[in-house]
């Protein structure tokens, strides 16, 4: 019996979207990026749901792209980062509150998803890594606009151009989030928040994100256009990751 590499529950207002390839750090492999795009879809289309949570099977919120399986050749890598910000897309411009609730190692793409959500809740054992320069690639799934919207231009290009780590001490202290808590209470502490934020007016809640958007992502997509463009070039030009991946 194959396991599906995301789950979907649903209870009341609230959506929960799990990515479920714990023993693979819950790498992003084509299928789970397809996985979660059908996830994202139905729970946008379903007006029985005002917030979803995204949270993750295991120690690890998401070990980033899966090295077992990579594409080959530049177009390949192009379209692959398109699905990537296809699905960050969707949680942006979902009318439904997102919650991003993440622990351990939270890395690459599995960063750039946890930042495209509404709100961010990180365990206390959280780390964000941003590795892209030392596998030779550049920022994609829309991080390098993310952390320069809701981390600031110094400290995110700092984190970018070396490869860096923040710790959630930093992410807390210099305003990515606001919600760390003890491990073994991230899954509750964000299912409580969502039930809170559902039980507030739907119109004020999808208007206030609406209002939010435009403040911070207005021109993503011409942002996103470069991005595609930038990674195919960098894996024409240069080593791919699976050639790197002890780096």
């Amino acid at each position: 019996m194959t396991t599906s590499p995301t789950l979907l529950e649903k209870n009341g207002s609230v959506a929960t979207i799990t990515l479920n390839r714990p023993d693979a750090a819950n790498a992003l492999s084509a299928e789970m990026r397809a996985s979660l795009a059908s996830r994202l879809a139905e729970v946008n289309d379903d007006d029985q749901i005002d917030v979803v949570v995204i949270q993750a099977a295991g120690r690890i919120f998401c070990g980033g792209v899966d090295l077992s399986d990579l594409p080959t050749k530049p177009i390949e890598w192009r379209k692959r980062v398109i699905a990537a910000q296809e699905n960050h897309l969707a949680v942006l411009r979902m009318p439904k509150i997102v919650i991003a609730a993440v622990q351990g190692a939270v890395v690459g793409g599995g960063a750039s998803l946890a930042l495209s959500a509404d709100i961010l809740v990180a365990a206390d054992d959280a780390k964000f890594l941003f590795p892209f320069v030392k596998l030779g690639i550049v920022p994609d799934g829309g991080s390098s606009f993310f952390l320069h919207a809701k981390l600031g231009n110094a400290v995110a290009t700092d984190l970018l151009l070396t490869g860096g780590t923040l710790s959630v001490a930093e992410a807390e202290s210099r305003g990515l989030t606001r919600r760390v808590v003890p491990a073994e209470n991230l899954h509750s502490t964000a299912k409580e928040l969502a039930e809170q934020i559902s039980r507030l007016p739907r119109h004020s809640r999808m208007l206030t994100k609406s209002l939010c958007r435009q403040n911070w992502a207005a021109n993503i997509e011409t942002y996103l256009s470069h991005e595609a463009d930038a990674f195919g070039l960098a894996t024409a030009i240069g080593e791919t990751p699976k050639s790197r991946k002890t780096a």
